[in-house]
């Protein structure tokens, strides 16, 4: 008997009925273990970590009947409830009915990386293992097909790691965007929506046009009066870098294009540079846009493919260019392209020193000139008498372009009748990656290398018989390889870039060949320059970067 602390024999009362009985419902007692046992022969074959419960049947059972009980199998005791189907018990579900169907076409919604084609024919049992037992949703599952395995188990894999709320939010942007940028385009690629076209047609029409003065303004060849205006596409950003730019003829409009298949159009103003509307090219992503100097709202847009897009900006109705009729072979991809100053032609770098011109109007093929080793790059005289070619050693083609071409199919030795009016060599020519003609009557040119070497000619100071000419200047002030070169319209200025490293463009003023030492510096926000864009005014420059945002710059001299 226990005794207190004053050393007092202390009597312990007899258990009341309420104690006994939390006492055996914590403890247990023999009595009930025995139970117990005869009822249920395998009452420990599921897992610690899952979740019994007992299955209630109205109609002809009763839990609490000892004889019923035992004649119940354990499939029909337990069920993992995982609290998807609270309140259903009265539903009748069939196994190899509704409900797998339901989950293949929710799994046909997404598409795998990874298919095999035995997950169709394969049927799983889920009385097989303790853990293909927790995949059952009701007592009745037994066996499901592959697919719906695969469903439940991602389902299982979702509840215990649950999806990150970013990755919704995503998919709800990308599925925004693509509401808006596909606009009803068709399985070639052309968009017909009327909205685009009433959108463009309505800014093209409130919109002043560019004036462009016939008096030339000189620029000091020691310092540029730039200023920033805001981001040109700063109200919507592409989802790619900026790989084309290109300002309408006469209207302050710019287009950017880039990998991610889409025009963009927008109003420059300098302050607000209002989104206008966008064309989604399907399945093609975009290298080079250009408007059409003398189609009336016409765009041209390519990229690696084995066509080029003609949009009627006035109709919305997009048209594929490929008709070298016999000449395929001269021109796998269209990537690269130029329109001549005045639109009469459209130049397409080929293939094995080819370039193909086709007609600014039709599309036709209308001439090849052809070059000894790879054509690099090519630039339309001013005038549009003649097309400069050159190769990667530095090898310069003058062929003339006559006023007039047959239009008839002309095989592949037709450049035999191409006069050359000239052929010479770059001073220093090796790893040649740009060429550009700029100025009045196409005066300068600018040939760009891989080493970050620009070397610009006065073709005023050529000879006829000139064979090997020198620059007027060669800048050396870059040192990765050039992908831009861009005259302004009055040819008082060549920008130059290199994507290869961030914030590499420089600004040369002829005909000093001096390179501006104020602008940029060390703190202006360029990036990776991938495009650079003149007004047709000269007032403004843009400037694309492999950011996707187009910087835009006042030229304030203007």
């Amino acid at each position: 008997m226990p005794i207190n602390k004053e050393g007092e024999e202390v009597v312990i009362p007899p258990k009341d009925e309420e104690e006994i009985l939390l006492e055996k419902l914590v403890f247990g007692d023999a009595e009930g273990f025995e139970n117990n046992l005869k009822k249920l022969d395998n009452l420990y074959d599921y897992s610690d970590e899952e979740e019994i419960d007992h299955v209630e049947d109205d109609e002809d059972r009763d839990i609490d009947d000892e004889s019923d009980v035992e004649n119940l199998q354990d499939d029909d005791l337990f069920f993992i409830d995982d609290g998807a189907n609270t309140n259903n018990d009265d539903m009748e579900i069939d196994n190899d009915g509704e409900s797998e169907e339901e989950e293949d076409e929710d799994d046909e919604d997404e598409e795998d990386a990874w298919e095999d084609s035995d997950d169709e024919r394969m049927n799983i049992s889920l009385l097989s293992s303790d853990r293909l037992k927790k995949l059952r949703k009701t007592p009745q599952d037994s066996t499901i097909s592959g697919k719906s395995y695969i469903t439940r188990l991602r389902s299982q894999f979702e509840k215990i790691y649950p999806r990150p709320q970013w990755v919704d939010d995503i998919e709800e942007e990308q599925e925004e965007q693509e509401d808006e940028d596909m606009n009803d385009d068709d399985e070639d690629g052309e968009n017909n929506s009327t909205s685009n076209t009433t959108s463009l047609l309505n800014a093209l029409s409130k919109t002043e046009k560019f004036i462009i003065t016939k008096q030339l303004k000189l620029l000091s060849p020691n310092k540029i009066a730039i200023s920033r205006l805001k981001d040109a596409n700063y109200k919507k950003l592409p989802k790619s870098g900026v790989q084309s730019i290109s300002f309408h003829p006469q209207f302050p409009i710019l287009s950017i294009a880039g990998f991610d298949k889409t025009i963009r159009f927008y109003q420059i103003d300098g302050k607000s540079n209002n989104f206008i509307t966008s064309y989604f090219l399907k399945n093609c992503p975009v290298m080079t846009v250009q408007f059409s100097p003398n189609l009336n709202n016409t765009i041209f847009a390519s990229g690696r493919r084995r066509y080029m897009n003609k949009i009627n900006l006035n109709t919305g109705e997009v048209e594929k260019i490929n008709r070298l009729y016999g000449h395929e072979q001269t021109q796998k991809s269209f990537e690269y392209f130029k329109i001549s100053p005045n639109g009469k032609f459209i130049g397409l770098t080929g293939n094995n020193g080819w370039c193909n011109l086709l007609n600014g109007k039709t599309g036709q093929w209308v001439h090849g000139f052809k070059i000894e080793g790879a054509i690099i790059d090519f630039e339309f005289s001013h005038d549009e008498s003649f097309i400069m070619i050159i190769n990667t050693a530095g090898e310069v083609w003058e062929f003339e372009l006559p006023d007039k071409f047959n239009n008839s199919n002309k095989s592949s030795s037709s450049n035999n009748n191409s006069k050359v009016l000239r052929k010479w060599y770059d001073d220093g020519g090796v790893g040649i990656t740009k060429l550009k003609l700029g100025g009045k009557n196409s005066r300068w040119v600018a040939i760009g290398n891989n080493n970050g070497i620009v070397n610009i000619y006065d073709r005023n100071t050529f000879l006829n018989d000139t064979v090997r000419p020198k620059p007027i200047k060669t800048v050396e002030n870059l040192v990765t390889s050039i992908s831009t070169l861009q005259f302004n319209p009055d040819g008082q200025l060549l920008c130059i870039a290199s994507r290869a490293k961030r914030d590499a463009l420089r600004l040369v003023h002829l005909p000093t060949g001096s390179v501006y030492s104020n602008w940029p510096t060390s703190g202006t926000p360029l990036g990776k320059v991938t495009a650079v864009e003149f007004s047709p005014n000269n007032e403004m420059v843009a400037i694309g970067n492999q950011g996707g945002k187009v910087t835009l710059w006042r030229l304030d001299h203007y």
